[in-house]
């Protein structure tokens, strides 16, 4: 089982327990109490839980699995104000890949009928949009579905995947900070980590609230990515660093 699995795991069981030691989740994966403490230490530092007397506690139960239409009411004004400033940086694209975030599908649904372009996701509900726009040429990520029964992802969605090159990628995250963007589950974010390294521009949309915030796994740090997207100013030491690697901020 690869590290980013097990934390997952690790973390869910901690959702579902509330509390439970090192000894007894070494038993459980099989692996040495040293392993499970440096799992546990990638949950620490990404604020999720906490450590002491050898066992661990979750701290933070609000970042739980929702339905895409439950996320997409979340913050929607903000992700429209998003969607509306990135469309003007996507002038000169004719082919991107979209993921499965509420806030890139926003993007989606303004495409202007004037311009053509050739769009690659391996999202359910950006497919469903997208079949309403017949001069949008789309190209389907197939795959098993995955646990948030919107995103294509398996091995088969990765050996795709690899052979796919674009103009840009249209992501969101769970959060964002001066160490690079994140996502808290594992579904698509091996796709996601493909995709970024086979286009020629990343655009990151996150808004205001996902700032300062980390999650389970690090997506990219961001010296891969050019542009972040968001809806109100970000805060100065945070903005300095993601400048410094040339990323364009703007809200």
């Amino acid at each position: 089982m690869k590290s980013e699995e097990r934390r997952e795991r690790i973390y869910n069981i901690l959702k579902s327990n509330k509390e439970i030691s090192v000894s007894a989740l070494a038993e459980q994966f099989g692996v040495s109490a040293m392993t499970i403490r440096r799992d546990l230490n990638s949950l620490e530092h990404s604020n999720l839980v906490n450590r002491s007397y050898g066992k661990a506690h979750i701290i933070d139960e609000s970042r739980q699995e929702f339905s895409f239409q439950q996320r997409s009411q979340v913050n929607r004004p903000l992700k429209q104000k998003i969607a509306q400033t990135a469309l003007a940086y996507l002038t000169d694209i004719s082919s991107f890949y979209v993921d499965g975030s509420t806030t890139a599908t926003e993007v989606l649904k303004i495409l202007p009928s004037g311009r053509t372009y050739t769009v690659f996701t391996n999202s359910f509900e950006a497919l469903k949009l997208l079949s309403e726009k017949p001069w949008i040429r789309t190209y389907a990520i197939g795959g098993f579905l995955g646990k948030d029964h919107n995103t294509f992802d398996d091995d088969t969605t990765i050996d795709i995947v690899k052979q796919i090159y674009v103009d840009a990628t249209i992501t969101s995250c769970s959060g964002f900070s001066q160490n690079g963007i994140f996502n808290d589950g594992i579904t698509g974010t091996q796709i996601k980590r493909i995709m970024l390294a086979n286009s020629a521009q990343n655009f990151i949309l996150a808004d205001h609230t996902k700032a300062n915030s980390q999650g389970l796994f690090l997506l990219s740090s961001w010296e891969s990515l050019h542009y972040l997207i968001t809806d109100a100013p970000v805060d100065a030491k945070c903005l300095e660093t993601v400048k410094s690697f040339g990323v364009q901020v703007r809200w």
